[in-house]
């Protein structure tokens, strides 16, 4: 265990241990490696994470290769699926959100097969798939109706009701995006917004030429989740600026042992402040229910 960690450290740790997938194991050591400390009692420790790290890729590779390369697609995370029609920018916004490198195109059908990314969302660990467009011969039902989220990608409204009658088993929720607002002048762009209103729609206008209202769409994907951020902060210090990740309706007692297994037990107060406090530095109980954003400070026995 490496000297004065981080809350962070001992969350991914956590995580890590937990991980029943070789590329969950590997992100979470890779986030081991960058939230360890790093000075000179700690090289040796940082050394065996490198190591263990290098052997589960190499094992991982080899796997890869065994199956002649062919990967399916395993549920990591949160999963996330674009769905939508040809040339609406599925791709592209899967390269603004995500690690992958799918290929982008102005001809048609240039997804022929599902493009997998993996990114973290508000401090979750999430799975976007880029699905062959509507119409395509490779177009698969089975993901849009197993995906945890549907992100509907579209140019016009008139593509909702299209794109909902192709997946009526799906039963993951759903945002609208609509995308390409940067050919739109501020008339068109304002009767959208009206629309997305009084239809009471779950959307969005972005652009991924521009990133225009890309961070507000980071921020819906993290409300889909059903998760929470909790900030930690030590008795005079600063809160630390990474995130725990729990469940709506966690408690302090949740937040105590996310840190720890038995640290509740040494809790001897816990101040919060945020979205579940009344007034800055509030006294709570172990059974107060905590709120995304909330920052929380333990004082121990």
């Amino acid at each position: 265990m490496p000297i004065n960690a981080g809350y962070e450290y001992f969350e991914a740790e956590k995580k890590y241990l937990e991980a029943e997938s070789a590329d969950d194991k590997i992100f979470y050591l890779e986030q081991m490696l960058k939230l360890s400390p790093k000075h000179k009692s700690s090289e040796k420790f940082n050394a065996e994470l490198k190591t263990r790290l290098k052997k589960l890729r190499e094992k991982t590779e080899k796997a890869s290769k065994k199956a002649g390369g062919k990967k399916g697609i395993r549920k990591e995370g949160f999963q996330f699926l674009l769905i939508g029609f040809t040339n609406t920018g599925k791709s592209s916004l899967l390269t603004k959100l995500t690690n992958a490198k799918p290929r982008v195109s102005e001809h048609q059908f240039t997804t022929t097969h599902p493009k997998i990314g993996t990114f973290l969302c508000g401090g979750v660990q999430a799975q976007l798939i880029d699905q062959p467009s509507l119409g395509s011969e490779n177009f698969d039902t089975g993901l849009a109706n197993n995906a945890d989220c549907l992100i509907y990608v579209i140019t016009s409204f008139e593509e909702i009701e299209k794109i909902s009658s192709s997946v009526p088993r799906a039963r993951g929720k759903k945002i609208i995006v609509i995308n390409k607002s940067n050919i739109l002048n501020n008339d068109q762009k304002r009767k959208i917004q009206a629309t997305i209103k009084s239809k009471r729609l779950n959307g969005i206008l972005i652009s991924t030429k521009t990133n225009e209202n890309l961070d507000e769409l980071r921020s819906k994907l993290f409300q889909e989740t059903g998760m929470i951020r909790i900030f930690m902060k030590e008795p005079h210090k600063p809160a630390s600026p990474k995130p725990l990740v729990l469940k709506t309706g966690a408690t302090v007692r949740d937040v105590a042992e996310s840190i720890l297994k038995g640290f509740s037990k040494q809790v001897k107060e816990t101040r919060v402040t945020g979205p579940s406090s009344k007034f800055p530095n509030q006294k709570v109980g172990l059974t107060h229910k905590v709120k995304d954003k909330d920052v929380v400070e333990f004082h121990t026995i």
